[in-house]
């Protein structure tokens, strides 16, 4: 139970504490002027109760008593000033009330003789320039400290002393000493202040400063994100507009080739055929490039449906025999026996990341093989390795291979030619089906990539039609 009343008190008075003031400098101000009424009320209530139970002060006009009232009077109007949002007033007040204080305290002590009550009335005085560089502008500090050294000076002459006397203690020297300490605290609250004020100015600045960058940042990423999008969608569309002229080349020329147009020399078929391997290499680029356009578009998705791992691999790995025949290439293929019969992927995606991978280790091979394997990995995962004995890679290759535009040799002059975008898009193809691609490379010893893939990825919006799917197919 204690607890939770401590728990209510504290919530309670952070909620008195917290400024209401949206600017960060005038929030300050009022957190401060806030946190020294509390103080001072506490301070002064309980002054006020010793005064009256324990020294047994009695009322009067100008009494302990009475001094003790006004002072509270001016904190709780300081209070109530900040409350209403009147934060200059509430500092003035909060400024006033020592003043007041000391000067009655000064007059009643040194009417009725009490030494220590001259030099706490001091120390009182002392507090007012405090406050006032806590809480009101910097030009105050002075005119507030010359007025407490005159209300110090005013309580000390306007009342005689009492039966105690102080030996050694005259007011006028007692006048001159305080005025002199308070002018010199003054002073140095001012240089402190203009100094704090200096500071505080440039880390508003810097924050300032920071907020603007952050916020020219932000519009930036915006800017690139809509250049990039603009982007995709030119390179899709240029695609599309290039393939369809391509393709037409490509087929007037097979027709042309098989005869359809009439006979040609033999050197003319050669050109012919030139003409078509050189607009099928050009068709692969740009395929290339408009796969790329897709999966930074976020278009690319993944058509799930069962599918027999031995035959689609080995359909394509027989699809390029051919090209590795042409350079002279071995092309070996192992298929564990613990593979399963059907597993759920993309057909369409698996071939074109295996066609990439095949075509990559044959053209960086001049001599020897290149390999395909494909193996369980648990019960959930596969694996699909290819490896090769070609040229390989150097350790620190490794950390761009898979970026789109780079390449291992970027020069114009580079031996191998190419887009630089095969095993990007492979591994955009591979996180489609969501799985991973990894490079294990030495130089001049070959490369293997392996690729991880689940064996029934469901991504969870389309769980439910896809195991439906899987269902009916199964029976």
């Amino acid at each position: 139970m204690s607890g939770k009343w401590s728990h209510t008190i504290q919530t309670r008075l952070r909620q008195l504490l917290e400024p209401r003031a949206s600017d960060r400098d005038e929030a300050f101000r009022e957190r401060i002027i806030r946190s020294s009424t509390v103080i001072l009320i506490v301070l002064g209530t309980a002054s006020f109760f010793s005064t009256i139970f324990i020294y047994k002060s009695e009322w009067g006009l100008i009494s302990f008593p009475s001094v003790h009232l006004v002072a509270l009077a001016l904190c709780l109007g300081s209070f109530l000033c900040v409350e209403n949002g009147k934060r200059m007033c509430a500092g003035w007040l909060l400024a006033l009330a020592p003043l007041m204080g000391a000067s009655g305290i000064v007059m009643l002590s040194r009417d009725i003789g009490i030494a220590s009550g001259v030099f706490l009335g001091f120390a009182t005085f002392a507090l007012a320039p405090l406050i006032a560089t806590l809480v009101l502008p910097r030009s105050s500090i002075y005119p507030v400290s010359v007025v407490a050294a005159i209300l110090y000076g005013v309580s000390q002459f306007i009342v005689e002393i009492g039966d105690l006397q102080l030996i050694g203690v005259e007011p006028w020297s007692m006048f001159i000493s305080v005025l002199m300490l308070l002018l010199v605290e003054g002073t140095l609250l001012r240089q402190l202040r203009v100094e704090f004020d200096s500071r505080l100015v440039a880390m508003s600045e810097s924050l300032r400063q920071t907020e603007q960058a952050k916020e020219q940042a932000e519009a930036a990423r915006v800017r690139a994100e809509q250049a990039d999008k603009a982007k995709s969608q030119f390179l899709a569309n240029m695609s599309h507009e290039l393939r369809t002229p391509l393709n037409a080349i490509i087929g007037y020329d097979e027709a042309m080739i098989a005869g359809m147009a009439g006979n040609f020399t033999p050197k003319q078929i050669d050109l012919l055929k030139q003409i078509q391997r050189n607009s099928r290499r050009l068709l692969g680029l740009i395929n290339d490039v408009l796969d790329l356009a897709k999966v930074e578009s976020g278009t690319l998705q993944a058509v799930l449906e069962p599918m027999e791992p031995h035959v689609v691999i080995n359909e394509i790995v027989d699809s390029v025999r051919a090209l590795a025949d042409e350079r002279g290439i071995q092309i070996l293929l192992d298929i564990s026996e613990d593979m399963p019969e059907f597993i759920i992927s993309d057909s369409r995606k698996l071939e074109q990341i295996l066609v990439n991978l095949l075509s990559n280790a044959i053209k960086f091979t001049e001599a020897g093989h290149v390999a395909v394997a494909a193996e369980l990995d648990g019960d959930e995962y596969w694996t699909l390795k290819v490896s090769d004995t070609g040229i390989g890679m150097a350790q620190d290759v490794l950390t761009y291979v898979f970026e789109p535009f780079r390449q291992v040799d970027g020069t114009n002059t580079r031996k191998y030619k190419g887009t630089g975008l095969g095993l990007a898009i492979t591994k955009r193809l591979v996180e489609c089906l969501e799985g991973t691609i990894t490079v294990d490379s030495e130089l001049g010893k070959g490369s293997v990539f392996t690729v991880r893939l689940p064996t029934m990825p469901i991504p969870q919006h389309r769980k439910t039609q896809t195991l439906t799917m899987v269902k009916l197919d199964i029976r």
